[in-house]
């Protein structure tokens, strides 16, 4: 990111008005970027200029659409020289606004490269973009990220985060009422869905489990999975059996256990209950990624649909059901005797066991 900075200070209070027409703007706007307006639910104004020769672009991201206008500054005011327009790609649609503006700015600064060709240009935009982008090494593909330094990272780009009035404020949809202000390097939405990562005073404790094996003398899938619940008797924690659920042998163990928890919160509704399991995959999958999959149709990158899509729908509901939830990773195979590691234990065993009496299903069925 050696070619680009971000400037703040006096730059963020640029005067956007001073020379510009903003009804001749907007009226050409309207006339020329209607078709752009493809069902947006919400919107993020980003501005660009030439700091030399006077070049300015504004762009405008929806979760859905991204347009631009390019525009020079003369003696008269701001000259519209291009407009562009776009859509977000299935695996930008599923992730936040930050990385959705990171996504819009080296989109904006592609697109315009045959007009400014290479000369001194500087981006206006409300997200810290370059913070962004080392966040999103985390979320995002090496190859995604690779593609936005080489773009943001141009010799002749300077990088300006501002919140000041610009041309493309003109044909801007309304901000939705969840759109706030906010750290764009510490920002993330998904948290704001209510789920826990710690466990909850006073909760309902339950401890859940999916187990899919191979019969080795049969050759046989079986698949099946439990719920255990730790109840207070006295000064000590038992653990109780709640619930064994067969399931059918074309089920995965994480197909399992997103069964079980479904059922678990449906039957917490208006409770209060901390919920611990052991696999990795299925906790990212309640607290980050089932809200990303959401926000694609839970489409693949390729347009195909996810596996599981309709038990991470029902999920999504089944999270709103309790009062009040956390979900919690658990280690697996400790031997510990910890009620934790006791209740886990259990639920693995008791997982197995329902997946011995699953019922035999025919080829036929299992596609089906």
């Amino acid at each position: 990111m050696d070619g680009s900075q971000v400037v703040t200070g006096a730059e963020d209070d640029e005067d956007w008005d001073n020379g510009f027409n903003r009804s001749a703007h907007k009226q050409a706007v309207n006339r020329r970027l209607y078709n752009f307006r493809l069902r947006p639910t919400r919107e993020l104004v980003m501005t660009a200029r030439d700091g030399t020769d006077t070049k300015r672009r504004s762009i405008l991201k929806t979760r859905m659409t991204m347009t631009a206008v390019l525009t020079q500054k003369t003696s008269m005011g701001h000259k519209l020289i291009a407009y562009y327009g776009g859509l977000l790609d299935l695996v930008m649609k599923g992730h936040y606004p930050c990385e959705q503006a990171l996504a819009t700015a080296a989109f904006a600064v592609q697109k315009s490269t045959t007009i400014v060709m290479g000369s001194p240009l500087t981006l206006y935009v409300e997200h810290a973009v370059l913070a962004i982008l080392q966040k999103s090494k985390s979320t995002l593909t090496t190859q995604r990220v690779s593609g936005y330094e080489v773009i943001l990272s141009l010799p002749s780009l300077q990088v300006v985060r501002c919140h000041t009035v610009n041309p493309a404020t003109f044909f801007a949809h309304p901000v939705s009422d969840d759109e706030q202000v906010h750290d764009c390097a510490n920002y993330t939405p998904e948290k704001k869905c209510g789920i826990g990562e710690d466990p909850i005073p006073g909760s309902m404790l339950l401890y859940v489990d999916g187990s899919s094996f191979i019969d080795q003398e049969t050759g046989i899938r079986h698949s099946g999975a439990a719920v255990v619940k730790a109840e207070q008797q006295g000064s000590s924690d038992t653990l109780k059996i709640v619930s064994q659920i067969p399931l059918p042998s074309h089920f995965s163990a994480q197909a399992a256990e997103l069964v079980t928890i479904i059922e678990v919160l449906q039957h917490a509704e208006g409770l209060v209950v901390t919920i611990y399991l052991d696999s990795a995959n299925v906790t990212t999958t309640v607290h980050s990624s089932i809200h990303r999959w959401e926000r694609r149709g839970f489409l693949k990158s390729d347009g195909f649909p996810v596996m599981h899509k309709d038990l991470l729908a029902q999920l999504i509901k089944a999270l709103t059901l309790p009062s009040k939830v956390a979900v919690i990773k658990c280690a697996t195979h400790t031997n510990q005797q910890d009620l934790v590691s006791r209740g886990n234990a259990l639920a693995d065993w008791a997982a197995k066991e329902a997946a011995e009496t699953s019922p035999n299903y025919s080829e036929q069925d299992e596609h089906t």
